[in-house]
This record gives C-alpha cells, structure tokens and sequence, in this order.
C-alpha cells in the first residue's frame, strides 16, 4: 500500500517540472538580461528617433515645442522606468514560479522519500513478521513442487518429523509416508490440487525419523507459477492426538471399557446389518446368577475381576463370525450367525456353560457359576432389532425365574405369560394405591395347650378381575419390581396398628409376627423407613417378632448382622423362617442375632408318610440343638393330629397350620381367641 502511494506522487512530482522546463517560461540568466537589454535599447532607439518627428507634426510654436523638449527628457525617464519595471517584474514572477515549483517538489520528494523509508521498514516488519509466524507457527508449512519434492518446511514440521531442513530438501513426500510409499499417492495428490488450484482436509500418515506414526491433516493451494513449473504451499496440522482421541471415543462407544468386549451399541449395529443382509441367526442372552453376592461379600472390585474372567473364557469359547458382547451389569450376549436349530444351539451353550467351570477362585473364596440363558431365533422370534432384543430378555427372565442354571428358548406363551405378569403388576400397583389390600393373620399355637399365642401377618389379595391372587405369585413380581417396598410398608403399619388395639382390649400377651423381605433389609431407604415405623410406635415391643429368611443371609451376613442388632435394639425378637430350605447352616445359630427357628413345612409334611424319616431325625436333632443354644422353635405348615403328636413328644413349643386355622381377618381371630382352636 506504501509503495504504490509513494510511487504515484514520485511520478506526479517529475511531470510537473518537466512541464515547467519544456514550457516558453525557460530561465536562463543570459537570455534573460539579453531580452531586457534588447527591449531597453529598441524602446530607446524608438524615442530618439520618433520622438522629435511627432513633436514636429504636432506643435508649430516654437517656444511651446522647446519647453516640452525640456520635459521629454523626464518623460522618456519615467516611462522607461514603467518599461524597466514591467520587464523585470515580469522574468522576476517566472523565476519566483520557477522556485516556488523546485521547492514544491523538494518537499514532495522529501515527504516520499520519509514514506518510501516508512515502507522500507513496513516490508521489512511484515517480512519478519510473516517469517516468524511461519517458524514459530504450530503447525507444518511446506512448500513443494509439481514433482512432489520439498523445497523447504518450517522449524515445526522439522521438529515433528524429526528431520533437518538438508536432510528433507529435495526430498520426494513419498519417502516420509507411513505405510504405502507409492510416489503415485503423491502424484495423485498434485493432479487433484492442480485441478481445483487447492485440496482442502487430506489425512495422511507420517513416519517420524524415530519411527513414530504421526496423522497430518492437510490444506493445500497453488502459490507460484514460473513457466511450465509450479510450486504449491501445504499447511498440514498434527492430528495424531485427536485421531486417539476419537479411537478412544470409539471405543468407549462400541467396547465395554471393563472387559473390551463390544457393546450393547455394537450389539444392536450387528444385529441390524445381519438383518438387513437377512442372516439367520440366534441371541443368546446370558445373566450370571447371584453375582451380586460376589459384589455385597468381597466389593465391586472382586467383582469386575469375576467379570473379565467371564468374559475372557466366553470370548476364547465363541469363535469369529460369531459375537460376544456385553450388555450392562452381569448380562452378556452372544450372536451366532448361520444357525436357528434349537438343539445345535443349546448344545454349544451348554458346551460354553461347562467351559466356564463350575466355580471360580478367588483369594481363598470360592463361588459356583450359573447362567440364566435365553435365546430367540432370527426371523423365527422377530423381524426388528427391538423386539428380538425384548424377546431374548423375557427369555432370559424366564430361565433364572425357572429355577437358574437353565436356558431357555422364546416362545409365544412367555411373551403371553409376560403380558399377563404386566398386567397383574398394573392391577397390584392400583390395589396399592387404592388400598385394597387385605391383612390376615395365622395363629400361632402353644402346642401342649393348644392355645393362640400369637399371629403371624400375612397380605392377602383379592382382585376383581383375577379373584384371589396366590401370594407366591404377587409377591415374587413385587419384588421383581420394587412394589415390594410399600406391600411391606403397609404391612407392618396395619399389624403394628392392631397390636396396638390388643394391648387397649387387654390383649397384650397375643404377639405378632411380621415378614422382612431380603429387599427391604438390605435396603438402606426403605429398611430406615421400616426401622422408624417401629420406633414411632409405643408398644410392647418383646411381643413383635420380624421373621427373615436365610436369601437374606446370603447376600451379606455380616451387613445383615448389623442390620438385626439395629432391630433387636427396638426390643424386637428375629426369627429365622423357612429353616431347612436353604442353605441351612450351623453359622448361621451360631452369628444371627436370632431368637425363634421357624421349621419349614416340607420336613413336616414328611412326618405324616413316616415318623422314622430322615427328615424327623432331622426335626427331633434340630428341636434338641434349638432347645440347647436357647432358641424358641416353631413349626410351620402342621396339617394333621399326627404331625402335632409327634412335635408334642419331640418338645417343639410352638406351631401353626391349617390344623389350627388358615390365614383369616382379625374379626374371625377374635372369635377364635374365646375358644380351643382344635374345635374349628
């Protein structure tokens, strides 16, 4: 911008003394005085000569004509000062324009003069400026020719590269590439640029001089043309991070970052192209049964170490095209491509579950390993991603339901079940809301006298679509769905009431027993809400006995432990219901906070095919032990005069069944309270 500015007044400067010089108005010293001089003496000439003549012509007195002779000699005088005076102002103004003009164009000319140093040292800011922009810049600038060599790179891409400007001088790109050094790729990148005069967002990798692979993404443009070559500057950004970055990105999008299996993404991507190619295959769904008691005994971080361990052997079990995922949690999921026959296809997962081993160890723990497993076939179980989804997973509830350890195909009549389950949680969740609940009690009979000692609450449920509602079939979809929580809530709140109302009829000697799920127990909210039900209540607390079973004491028996004490500081008694069932043992008399052993039904059904059974051994061995550590025993299910004579001679205390009563409403338990129960 300088330049052009200062070039321009130059040029105008010079053309106007030009004007001047080539112009009539030359000064020149000598010609000047010649001119004057010559006027001067022509001007005189004329006087003397013409002067007298016109006199003559013009005055015929004599005496007149001698006076003005006289005043001829001034007046020649004065009129030559006029001449003089004109001819001197007049070449004195043209040798003032003529200064005036010089000086004008000094000042000119020393004004661009300042202005052209001024540019001078714009250039050479602009220069170094654009220099330093380029060395200091964090990017690679390289210029190349239509050939593909390096003619120069800047301080940045040395350094990435790790090169010196000599040894990449000359250079052909090609040999800098990672991978395919085909000087054809370069080539083909120049025919490109020459085409659109730029080639904008080219990824291509580099192979730095200490063998490191770099990502550069480049921009390149056409800058300089001489003949037939051209030059072509490249502005190339170091990528190689965020290339990592979005691999990373990637991975955390379609791999689980615990075991690298892929995902649920990745799962439901495969799953849509083999449908979309109409690839026969089947899911497989699997959940690892009672993980979370590797979780709740030895911490999360055992626990994700069981998880890779089962994802390693399922991923070295399942061979490729096949896919191994992992859902979320415990669930896995395996696509096997090509098959849709049921026994194939169980005979590998069975063959994986037998992989897998029946235990695993860890720091002296040892757990078994179960799989719930359903499996849906494609197109035979759906036709969209959502719904064979949906359907492995009904299927794979549908196994751990069934007892765990099993595997289980999807059919209609699951998914009719499911939808019949939906529903009868909908029709729960509405007798909650509206109270429509019933509580029943069953008492519980000092057996030498046969007299009620106590009740046991228990939640009835009569529907008006479904009628009466089994509680083992309520209350196993309560707990699958949380419903549990207010069930209980309610529970306790009603039972808590009525032996309120015992104590104001004079009552109080009738205790009452409540059941605590293994899901409000060890829940922190709901078992707190529970514990201060309780405590908001003025009560004869030594007559209220909450009844737990052994599911709960699996989970965690230390964190059940503590949970019992916080009860039993209420001056609540704990019962350990079910006894015999489960996994039944010694520790559990000898660490539980217990104080009643409630005998499960099936020992004493047994009692009544044979009194010698194992299972009265059993009874009369558990009845001795109970009676020694100082435990109160009640036997449940007692059906016949039989099975109470044998429990009267083997000194059980205490018992309830159909013998004495089912389950009824309060009003019918005041009835029998007024008489011997065995008359009802």
């Amino acid at each position: 911008m300088f330049r052009t500015k200062s070039t321009n007044k130059v040029d105008k400067n010079k053309d106007s003394i030009n004007d001047f010089l080539e112009s009539n108005y030359q000064v020149n010293p000598i010609n000047e005085a010649l001119y004057v001089t010559l006027i001067y003496g022509f001007f005189g000439m004329l006087w003397i000569a013409l002067s007298d003549r016109i006199l003559y012509m013009i005055i015929d007195d004599l005496s007149l004509f001698r006076q003005i002779q006289t005043y001829k000699g001034w007046i020649y005088v004065l009129v030559t000062m006029g001449l003089i005076y004109t001819l001197v102002r007049s070449r004195s103004t043209l040798f003032q324009k003529a200064l005036n003009t010089i000086r004008q164009s000094y000042e000119d000319l020393e004004a661009t003069h300042e202005e052209l140093v001024a540019s001078d040292e714009e250039l050479i800011n602009q220069t170094e400026f654009t220099e330093n922009m380029i060395n200091n810049a964090p990017v690679i600038i390289a210029a190349w020719n239509d050939k593909g060599e390096i003619i120069r790179i800047n301080p940045y891409g040395l350094k990435l590269l790790g090169y010196s400007q000599d040894e990449m001088f000359g250079r052909m790109w090609a040999e800098f590439l990672s991978g395919n050094k085909d000087e054809a790729v370069v080539i083909e990148t120049l025919k490109q640029i020459q085409k659109n005069s730029q080639l904008k967002n080219i990824e291509s990798k580099f192979m730095t001089k200490d063998k490191k692979e770099v990502t550069i993404l480049w921009n390149s443009s056409i800058i300089k043309t001489k003949g037939l070559n051209q030059e072509i500057v490249s502005v190339g950004t170091d990528i190689t991070s965020r290339k990592l970055l979005e691999e990373k990105l990637r991975d955390m999008a379609y791999f689980d970052m615990l075991t690298k299996l892929p995902n649920r993404a990745m799962l439901e991507t495969e799953i849509k192209v083999l449908i979309r190619e109409q690839t026969p295959f089947a899911l497989a769904y699997i959940d690892i049964d009672n993980f979370k008691y590797i979780n709740d005994t030895l911490g999360h971080s055992v626990g994700d170490e069981f998880l890779k361990y089962i994802a390693k052997c399922i991923r070295s079990y399942v061979k490729e095209p096949d896919l191994v995922t992992r859902i979320s949690g415990d669930e896995f999921a395996i696509i096997l491509k090509g098959s849709t026959n049921w026994n194939e296809i169980k005979a590998t997962l069975e063959d994986l579950s037998e992989y897998l081993g029946k235990t695993w160890s860890y720091n002296h723990h040892e757990f078994f390993i179960s799989l719930s497993i359903g499996v849906v076939l494609y197109p035979e179980n759906g036709f969209n991603h959502e719904h064979l989804v949906k359907n492995a997973d009904i299927a794979m509830y549908k196994a751990k339901k069934a007892g765990k350890g099993r595997i289980v195909f999807y059919t209609e009549d699951i998914l009719i079940e499911n939808q019949i389950n939906v529903h009868l949680v909908n029709r729960l969740q509405y007798a909650i809301e509206n109270n429509l609940l019933m509580q029943h009690y069953q008492p519980q009979i000092e057996l030498n006298s046969e007299k009620i000692i106590g009740l046991e609450a228990l939640v009835r449920w009569h529907d008006k679509e479904y009628g009466f509602v089994s509680p083992a079939s309520f209350i196993s979809l309560a707990e699958e769905t949380g419903q549990i929580y207010a069930i209980e809530k309610w529970v306790f709140r009603t039972a808590l009431e009525q032996k309120k109302q015992f104590e104001e009829q004079g009552l109080e000697d009738i205790s009452i027993s409540i059941n605590l799920s293994s899901k409000t127990l060890t829940s922190d909210t709901n078992f707190f809400e529970i514990e201060s039900l309780i405590a908001s209540y003025n009560l004869n607390f030594k007559d209220i006995t909450i009844e737990i079973t052994e599911t709960a004491i699996l989970s965690n028996m230390d964190f059940v432990i503590s949970r019992l004490h916080n009860l039993k500081k209420l001056g609540v008694r704990i019962a350990l219901d079910d006894f015999g069932t489960g996994y039944s043992s010694l520790t559990y008399l000898k660490n539980l906070p217990i104080d009643i052993i409630k005998l499960d039904r099936s020992f004493i059904k047994s009692l009544e095919e044979n009194s010698d059974s194992k299972d009265a051994k059993i009874i009369k061995s558990v009845i001795s032990l109970a009676n020694a550590l100082g435990y109160e025993v009640v036997a449940e299910g007692i059906e016949s005069k039989a099975q109470l004579n044998f429990l009267v001679k083997n000194n059980c205390p205490k018992g309830q069944g159909y013998l004495f009563s089912k389950p009824v409403a309060v009003e019918e338990i005041m009835n029998l309270l007024e008489q011997p129960v065995t008359n009802n």
